[in-house]
């Protein structure tokens, strides 16, 4: 049983759309004035803002590149994901994750990573229909289970958790076709975004125009891609080691 995911790389949204499918890309998009829609990404009113960052004038590639590497640069942040078959909310460093990840129609499931390490909690339906697949009682909802990063089963769970974010943030080369929007507004936070287009789907990366040049969200158009916001930079994980009863992963 697998539940692998990617949401970050640009290369991987290309390659999935030669390939016809975007299941396993990054990403949902809001309609806004860099691709001729009528209304700015959800739009509210801005708090205070830091001043300009001045990344707005770089382009596309920079403006992509910039922003993974000040997300990186931050050393943390929570990463909100969601998609039609999956949603997750995280928090997250090179070598922490702690939060809860929900599988649709399958069940949820908490996690605690730290370095190699990790701990995943399953709920009842996820622990009866793993449970089921197995054709074994491997499981028990709310038990901790803990395992290194080489066992199937934890490395399948914690897949959500994008550590190599901070380690080694996705880049763009000269050669890759994207665009750059205009500026507009994020849950109040001014941003501007670079756009992928690939086999008439859309991807965008909005970067925040504003204080660190932030990559803020992921929005793509297709529903099968993921939805990512990123917030709290810099804000320590502290990703607590589960106490009472622990058992160790099942090895298949």
């Amino acid at each position: 049983m697998s539940f692998s995911t990617g949401y970050r790389s640009a290369a991987a949204f290309l390659c999935a759309a030669a390939l016809g499918s975007l299941t396993a890309c990054a990403g949902t998009t809001t309609s806004d004035e860099s691709t001729g829609g009528s209304t700015s990404a959800r739009s509210t009113a801005p708090a205070v803002e830091a001043p300009p960052n001045g990344i707005e004038v770089k382009t596309s590639t920079d403006i992509y590149n910039l922003s993974h590497a000040a997300n990186a640069k931050a050393g943390s942040s929570r990463q909100q994901m969601s998609r039609s078959n999956a949603s997750s909310d995280l928090r997250v460093s090179a070598t922490e994750c702690t939060g809860t990840v929900k599988l649709t129609d399958l069940g949820s499931y908490d996690l605690v990573l730290q370095g190699d390490e990790a701990w995943i909690k399953p709920d009842s339906a996820l622990a009866k229909w793993m449970n089921g697949e197995a054709g074994e009682n491997l499981l028990e909802s709310g038990t901790w289970y803990h395992g290194t990063l080489d066992n199937h089963f934890v490395q399948s769970l914690t897949s959500y958790c994008h550590t190599d974010a901070f380690t080694s943030p996705d880049t763009l080369d000269t050669s890759t076709k994207v665009s750059k929007g205009t500026v507009t507004t994020l849950d109040g936070q001014r941003v501007i975004p670079v756009v992928m287009e690939a086999n008439g789907e859309t991807v965008k990366w909005y970067a925040a125009v504003t204080g660190e040049p932030y990559l803020v969200a992921q929005v793509s158009s297709h529903e099968d891609m993921t939805d990512v916001t990123y917030s709290d930079f810099g804000t320590p994980v502290n990703a607590q080691k589960p106490s009472g009863d622990v058992r160790e992963a099942p090895e298949n």
